[in-house]
């Protein structure tokens, strides 16, 4: 997913808060009304302080609001801010970088009452120190705080509004993947409609063509081994062609449900196939659809070629969370484990994998074989 400009932000609020920090700590030191042993030790909080955001405050202002994170650096303002700036009037300018920290960290209301109690120690020692009327003291302290519940919900609304630009880039991006894929699988169903029709006008032409012309030699010159033979092995490659005519042209879904082009796929089959379908049919994702009756198609292929099924069965299952597509026959069937994902297998679990789902087979030999097919209900 492409990266969000919340995420890149992060590095300048790091950055903002070194500088603040490194302000403060300058103007702490230069602070001549304070003997040296206080500035010393309220330096020294301020140090811990960044070692606590190092720790902890970077991970919650970039985690999710109110972590455990959030707590303990919370826990680290209160018990090293506050003294610190009852110590050092001066310290109170690193609350310029610990307000906007706290509203990312906490949602509006316990991060209003963080910065409320930090912002009290040095607004109560101004008020006493400086003998500043306190309804002075009280309207300062009311535009700071405002200023400050402006800037959370500000922050608030901004990382809301992150959040729901992500989920929509993160959509966007799996829509595009999904249109990709769509794209592509009609490109190979163009190319394999284009080669069945080349393969009708040559070769079951040719084979068509070669059948009546031996047929007829046959009748000219009477009877004979090599030309039944001719015959027969003629008319055998143009049901194998015709096959395959068949796997590489599929029902097409631009004109047709789901359903309606399983049973177009079983009505044209050559051996007896039925479909069943149940649940209730909901529309699916294109790319659903097509990799339902692409795995049908050329499972019902691998019926015809290896199974030597009298009868076949296409099974349609609609869930709440999947769509199931369960095909059996009661052919021969085959040891999954020593086929090695053979007669195919390896190319419809690859297409079932790419949309999201899951392909199981169930066979043993004289005791035909099902595959089953999962996949995700995502709607159309």
């Amino acid at each position: 997913m492409s990266e969000d400009v919340w995420a890149r932000s992060y590095p300048f609020w790091d950055a903002y808060f070194g500088i603040v920090l490194v302000v403060t700590i300058a103007l702490v030191s230069a602070d001549g009304e304070q003997p040296g042993h206080v500035r010393a030790v309220a330096i020294t909080l301020l140090v811990l302080l960044s070692v606590a955001y190092a720790l902890a405050g970077r991970r919650a202002v970039r985690g999710a609001r109110t972590s455990r994170h959030g707590y303990w650096y919370g826990a680290a303002m209160l018990v090293l801010f506050i003294p610190a700036a009852l110590m050092v009037p001066a310290t109170a300018v690193a609350l310029s970088a610990l307000a906007p920290q706290a509203f990312m960290s906490f949602r509006p209301p316990l991060a209003t009452s963080l910065v409320v109690t930090l912002f009290a120690g040095p607004a109560i020692l101004f008020a006493v120190s400086a003998d500043v009327s306190p309804v002075l003291v009280a309207c300062v302290s009311v535009v700071i705080l405002s200023s400050s519940a402006l800037l959370g919900v500000f922050i608030d609304r901004l990382g809301a509004q992150n959040t729901e630009r992500a989920r929509l880039i993160a959509e966007l991006e799996r829509t595009r993947a999904e249109l990709a894929e769509v794209s592509r699988e009609a490109g190979v169903l163009a190319e394999r409609e284009r080669l069945a029709g080349d393969i009708h006008d040559t070769l079951a032409q040719g084979f068509t063509g070669i059948t009546l012309l031996v047929q007829a030699a046959e009748a000219e010159l009477g009877e004979s081994r090599h030309l039944t033979l001719a015959v027969r092995t003629a008319q055998e490659n143009l049901a194998e062609t015709r096959a395959l005519i068949a796997a590489l042209a599929p029902p097409s879904l631009a004109d047709a449900s789901l359903e309606e082009a399983l049973h177009r796929l079983a009505k044209n089959f050559e051996t007896p196939a039925k479909v069943l379908v149940e649940g209730t049919a909901r529309p699916l994702a294109p790319a659903t659809e097509l990799a339902l009756l692409r795995v049908a198609q050329e499972g019902l292929a691998n019926v015809r070629k290896h199974a030597r099924a009298s009868a076949a069965e296409l099974a349609l299952v609609y869930t709440p969370q999947s769509v199931r597509l369960t095909l059996t026959d009661d052919g021969c069937g085959f040891d999954p484990e020593a086929a090695r994902d053979g007669f195919g297998l390896r190319g419809m679990r690859g297409r079932v994998t790419r949309a999201g789902g899951t392909l199981s087979v169930a066979s043993e030999p004289g005791a035909g074989t099902a595959l089953t097919v999962e996949l995700p209900c995502s709607a159309s």
